[in-house]
Order: C-alpha cells, then sequence, then structure tokens
C-alpha cells in the first residue's frame, strides 16, 4: 500500500468522508494523516498557515516516490504548484484520484484510452503553468525536468490527446454498429444505472447468469458488460455501465462518454439504490445520480428503482416509508418513473417481480399484474 496524507474540505458530510476514505482504499493508499481546510476563495484552497500545517505532516513522506499527497478537491495549477513546492510531495486531486482507480479496472481498450484521455486532459493546465515557471526560473527543483523539457512534454501531451479522440471516436462508431445490430435483432435494451457500490453488478449477474466480478470496491465496471437474457418469453439485452459517485468531474463525464451513453440510448433505466444506508445517504445519492443522468441527457426514458440490499435492512416496519421518501423524491424531478421495487440483488428476493414489471414496461403492455 502507498502512504497518502489525506487534505480534506470541512464541508464535506459525513457519508462523503467515508466516500473519500474508501477511494483512497480501493487506489491502494493507506492514509498516514488528515488535514482538514476550508478553502480560501475558488481559485485559492489553503491559507498560508494551513499550507505550512500541510508541509508539516508532509515530512515522513519526503523521499518516498509512491507516496502522495490527496486533495480531495479540484486543485488548480497555481496551488498544486503551492503545495508541492511547500511540503516537497507530489500531490493529486479527486479527479486523478478516481482516474488511478479506473485504471485499475480497465481491461478494454477503449477504457484504458478514455482513462488516459481525461489523464492528459486533467494534467494538461498543470503542465501550462510549469512552463510558466520554468521560464520565471521558479519551477521547483524536484519535479524534474527544466523548461525545455516541459516544453516539450506539453506539445507531446497535445498531440497524443489529438491521436486518443481520433482512436475513441473509430471505437466509439463500432459500439454503435453493435447497438444497431442488436437493435436490429429486435432486443430492447435495460441500463443498470445507480451509485457506485450499490450492487449494479450483482443484479446484472443476477439477471443475466454472468459472473462478472462485483464487490465492495469502487469502479468494479469502467466498460459497459452487455448480456441478452430472457424472461417470460421475452428477450432483451441487459446493460451494466459505471457507477455514478458524488460531484463527478466533467472530465470523467467527457471521458467515459460511450459508457454512460448506453443510458441515453436504452429503452428502460434500471436505477439501483442501495437503501440499507442511512436515510440522508440514500436521499443524497439519488439526487446525485438523477443529477448525472440529466447531465448525460437522460430525462424522458422509463425507469424503475431497484431499492437494493433489503435483505441488510434491520427495521423492515421502516421499509415502505422509505420506499415512499424515494418514490416521491424521484418523481418530483424525474417524470418517467414507473415504480420502486425492493429487491436484494444477493439473495434474489424481489428479483422475478422486478424482472416482471420490467416486462411489461418493454412490451408496452398496461395493467401489470406484478
Amino acid at each position: 500500500m502507498r502512504r497518502a496524507l489525506l487534505a480534506l474540505p470541512r464541508r464535506l458530510t459525513g457519508w462523503e468522508e467515508r466516500e473519500a476514505y474508501a477511494l483512497l482504499e480501493t487506489a491502494g493508499y493507506t492514509v498516514v494523516d488528515v488535514v482538514r481546510y476550508r478553502p480560501v476563495s475558488r481559485s485559492r484552497l489553503f491559507s498560508k498557515a494551513k499550507l505550512e500545517e500541510l508541509a508539516a505532516k508532509a515530512e515522513p513522506l519526503r523521499g518516498d516516490e509512491d507516496a502522495r499527497i490527496v486533495v480531495y478537491d479540484e486543485l488548480k495549477p497555481r496551488e498544486y504548484f503551492r503545495v508541492v513546492r511547500e511540503a516537497r510531495v507530489d500531490a493529486i486531486d479527486r479527479t486523478l484520484l478516481i482516474l488511478e482507480i479506473f485504471a485499475l479496472h480497465a481491461g478494454s481498450r477503449e477504457a484504458k484510452l478514455q482513462i488516459e484521455l481525461a489523464r492528459l486532459k486533467h494534467q494538461l493546465p498543470v503542465i501550462k503553468e510549469a512552463i510558466r515557471l520554468a521560464k520565471m526560473r521558479e519551477l521547483p527543483g524536484f519535479l524534474g525536468p527544466g523548461g525545455y523539457a516541459v516544453d516539450a512534454y506539453y506539445r507531446y501531451m497535445v498531440s497524443r490527446i489529438a491521436r486518443i479522440r481520433r482512436e475513441l471516436q473509430e471505437l466509439r462508431r463500432r459500439r454503435e454498429i453493435e447497438r444497431a445490430k442488436r437493435r436490429s435483432a429486435g432486443l430492447p435494451h435495460v441500463a443498470i444505472v445507480g451509485y457506485a457500490s450499490a450492487g449494479k453488478t450483482t443484479l446484472f449477474n443476477r439477471i443475466s447468469g454472468e459472473k462478472k466480478p462485483a464487490g465492495p470496491e469502487y469502479f468494479t465496471t469502467i466498460s459497459p458488460k452487455v448480456k441478452a437474457t430472457s424472461f417470460d418469453g421475452l428477450r432483451f439485452a441487459v446493460v451494466d455501465t459505471v457507477g455514478f459517485i458524488s460531484r463527478i468531474p466533467p472530465e470523467i463525464i467527457e471521458a467515459f462518454h460511450s459508457t454512460l451513453e448506453e443510458a441515453a440510448y436504452a429503452d428502460l433505466i434500471l436505477y439501483v439504490l442501495d437503501v440499507s444506508e442511512d436515510e440522508y445517504v440514500i436521499t443524497e445519492k439519488l439526487s446525485e445520480g438523477l443529477d448525472t443522468l440529466r447531465r448525460i441527457g437522460v430525462v424522458d426514458k422509463p425507469m424503475l428503482i431497484a431499492a437494493n440490499k433489503v435483505d441488510l435492512v434491520h427495521d423492515r416496519s421502516d421499509l415502505e416509508r422509505i420506499l415512499g421518501l424515494i418514490e416521491a423524491m424521484a418523481e418530483s424531478v424525474y417524470p418517467g418513473l414507473q415504480g420502486v421495487i425492493p429487491v436484494s440483488a444477493a439473495t434474489g428476493e424481489g428479483v422475478g417481480r422486478l424482472l416482471c414489471r420490467v416486462a411489461t414496461l418493454l412490451r408496452g403492455t398496461a395493467g401489470s399484474t406484478c
């Protein structure tokens, strides 16, 4: 495990802090210390005193090439150089942390290219700032080469971004052809979406009969998984997609457009929501997920909410109230909602009823008996 000093904004809620620790653990970091801060302004995160505290706590990490300061926020280029100049330890922000996790799970060439594109685009402003500092002879020495080498690397990055975009366009064209073939065969599409670790892949496996890797780690699914399956005489394609997280960075949305667009092209959205969590966490994650769907253009598709992990709900008497709350909240912002169905993807409880409702909606028949 690599060592990390974690810088956490004080504005985070309890579950967002837990998510931060979960992301670091998934990326292979051990948190050795924490610095909490309030941003000074939109472009400046750390005051001089807070920067000195960060540097003091980073001292044990100096000389360890694998160690990082992880700033769980958007780190602007000038702020990045303020941090590494003072602490003398390399730093990454929340976006780069997420991309590190994606890289661990990337299997397909498309996923690897998407990750590289997002990383290069995110780091391009930092390299621009490095060129500016090098020309002013202010580039911190431990960061590497001089101005000429940094400038050459910048030109390489621009060229590489253009090349990756061309490759991804070709891969997306092939994906569109594959999708068209499935549609020409008369297969309606059901896209499984939802927050990271809600149980999407477990439900995908339960519905499709597949044995794709699933677990508590974030982002076990990077490339969409597609499998044709049948229920009650109806054949359809089920698609597992990448999980949502709070405040998804724009670079992630753009780079993984071809993965997320599976939801935009689906005939039915199956939104998986973990109802074993605290009520305020459930509503926060539902809100974040519905906002992400809106950002990728999913606004009017029929949608079912699979209220997952009911086997972990200790007080079943309160479940109906939670389901009603979820339905009311979703209906207020998503007019295509077709219902909320309690399930356990792990045990199979309620999955038959869910599939019955899916089949009814895909057939377009009225008066469901599910």
